[in-house]
């Protein structure tokens, strides 16, 4: 009995022990299989997080490009590209309106005072006739200025109005490119702008654009200044304080977009801008098309141009200009020499006021001036201003004109229409309301 015990005992241990490896060898099956999952999922993950790291490297190289190219705002994410150009591009202008009337007799205001530039001579009004209502000027200028960062730029002036000084001396307001043109800053230097195109002229104290003076009108030694050129000009600072600017056109006068010969007119201006005084003198020589001035290339005209300004105290602003122009050839019908000096300042009598004045004289010589004997003619000029809102301003302004020597000839005043005497003094008050922006 005893040994069949130990029988049944052994077989029962037997088939445990038997049970017990065969589980064995299916546990580590089951853990080798899970090993080689592991190692299966690990080498996928490690793919997919090269996967990652490299799509991340291209989404941070197309973000620089973007924010490179101005496409791309840090707070407002991808935008578009007009977007991008407009912030790069200043806009500003002026809108002015004015009313004129003459306190002398009123009759027909002449137009060229001293045989001056094709864009209209020098007048006490931009529209000749007295007692009149008027827009001066519809101004927009777009502007982005080349810079080390952005090299390529362009520049664009439209204007509209009684006083847009357009290719002709009628008083119409037909819209008009004022300046045009497209420029390089090169790396030359502390940058060297290459501008080509038409712009306007660097000679002078006054300019065209009326919220850019003290007056409402330009003077009669603006009448002896060219207005705009088309060419091409470059420009440089050789220090903080020196500035040089050249160029060549096509003519010293008659701003004309194409050339009909090989004529032309080469002009250049050193500029010095201090703290308290500033000094340009410029110099502007060659073909001069003027109608009844110059009849053929073999007329040539020179412009002298020397421009003081200062600002001894805080609230003074003063500004003195000296021209000297002299027309020569072989096909001139007038020739000869011109003189101007004109001296203004402005004293602010408080933030939003000031008070204006302009004293000129002109020498023409008889010959340039197609008269019997010369002319001098002599200026003199008061403006109030005052600032009534943010950017809008109103000015009222009296100006006396009056010939000195000479009874003006074919420059006189009071050109009758019913061909009646001329007069040879003026007097004419004028009203003035201009937004800026």
């Amino acid at each position: 009995m005893r040994s069949t015990l130990i029988t049944v005992i052994t077989a029962v241990a037997s088939t445990w022990l038997v049970t017990g490896v065969a589980s064995a060898d299916d546990v580590q099956e089951q853990i080798r299989l899970m090993e080689q999952r592991m190692a299966e999922m690990e080498d996928r993950l490690q793919a997919t997080s090269d996967e990652l790291r490299t799509a991340r490297a291209t989404v941070d190289e197309q973000q620089t490009k973007l924010s490179d190219a101005g496409l791309l705002d840090g707070d407002e994410g991808l935008r578009s590209g007009a977007a991008s150009f407009f912030d790069q591009v200043d806009i500003s202008g002026v809108a002015a309106a004015s009313f004129n009337y003459r306190l002398v007799e009123s009759e027909i205001f002449n137009r060229n005072l001293v045989g001056g530039n094709n864009q209209g001579g020098t007048y006490a009004t931009k529209n000749n006739n007295s007692n009149t209502f008027q827009v001066d000027q519809i101004w927009l200028t777009m502007d982005k200025a080349p810079t080390a960062e952005s090299r390529a730029g362009f520049h664009a002036e439209f204007v509209t109005g009684a006083d847009n000084w357009g290719s002709n001396v009628s008083n119409d307001s037909t819209p008009h490119l004022y300046a045009g043109y497209v420029s390089y800053l090169a790396p030359v230097g502390d940058g060297l702008q290459i501008d080509l195109g038409r712009f306007g002229t660097v000679l002078g104290a006054e300019v065209v654009q009326t919220n850019g003076n003290y007056f409402i009108t330009q003077g009669a030694v603006f009448g002896l200044q060219p207005v705009t050129f088309s060419g091409v000009q470059v420009s440089t600072s050789i220090t903080d304080e020196i500035g040089f600017t050249a160029g060549i056109v096509n003519d010293v006068y008659d701003d004309t977009m194409v050339s009909s010969d090989n004529d032309k007119a080469y002009f250049a201006q050193v500029s010095y801008g201090g703290d308290a005084f500033g000094l340009n003198v410029g110099f502007i020589y060659g073909e001069d098309n003027t109608t009844g001035v110059c009849n053929g290339a073999g007329c040539d005209t020179s412009l002298v141009d020397v421009t003081l300004t200062a600002d001894p105290m805080e609230n003074l602003s003063l500004w003195v200009n000296y021209d000297w122009k002299h027309t020569n050839g072989q096909d001139t019908t007038v020739h000869g020499d011109a003189h101007g000096l004109s001296g203004a300042g402005r004293l602010a009598l408080a933030d939003d006021m000031g008070i204006a004045t302009r004293l000129e004289y002109i020498w023409t010589e008889d010959s340039l001036a197609g008269a019997s004997d010369d002319i001098e003619l002599f200026t003199l000029t008061g403006t109030f201003d005052k600032t009534l809102a943010e950017g809008l301003v109103t000015r009222l302004e009296l100006r006396w004109d009056t010939f000195i020597e000479g009874d003006g000839g074919a420059f006189a005043f009071n050109q009758r229409t019913d061909g009646g005497a001329t007069n040879n003094d003026q007097l004419v008050a004028l009203w003035q309301i201009y937004y800026e922006f």
